[in-house]
């Protein structure tokens, strides 16, 4: 880890303080003023727009890039849904043994404990508005596992 990095646990998410409009009550923010955090792992970077911290609330939303040609790991959670909706950029999101195309304005909804992993194309950045039920929630990864740097 380089000095003076932060490493947030992909499981501490829901608590991260990397978030703007710090208290409960509605929120208007700009994505450019929203700190970003960068994968330790594999090049996907993330936004957390709304979680515990600034909301009060359970759930989680952010804003994730896959870099061209990039992957997130194999996994899947328990005690949340998870809602997918693609801002910019093609890709596929492989949902079990499925792979499914995806480009601006496609939705996906992950059923919790089913096994997925999203595929950017390889010439292009793939952009998503990412939102968990619950904040709060397990993520089992089926190789190694995720955290995010700041």
């Amino acid at each position: 880890m380089a000095e003076g990095k932060v490493v947030v646990p992909h499981e501490a998410l829901a608590e991260a303080e990397a978030v703007v409009g710090r208290g409960s009550g509605s929120k208007v923010f700009h994505l450019e003023e929203v700190p970003v955090l960068a994968s330790a792992h594999d090049g996907r970077r993330k936004q957390v727009l709304l979680n515990r911290t600034n909301t009060g609330a359970p759930l989680l939303v952010d804003v994730v890039r896959l870099p061209p040609g990039g992957s997130s790991p194999v996994h899947l959670h328990r005690g949340t849904e998870h809602f997918f909706y693609v801002l910019a950029g093609r890709g596929r999101i492989g949902i079990g043994q499925q792979l499914f195309p995806l480009r601006p304005g496609s939705v996906v909804w992950v059923a919790e404990g089913d096994v997925h992993q999203l595929l950017a194309d390889a010439d292009c950045e793939l952009t998503l508005l990412e939102y968990f039920s619950q904040g709060r929630h397990e993520t089992v990864f089926l190789g190694p596992a995720c955290a995010w740097e700041r």
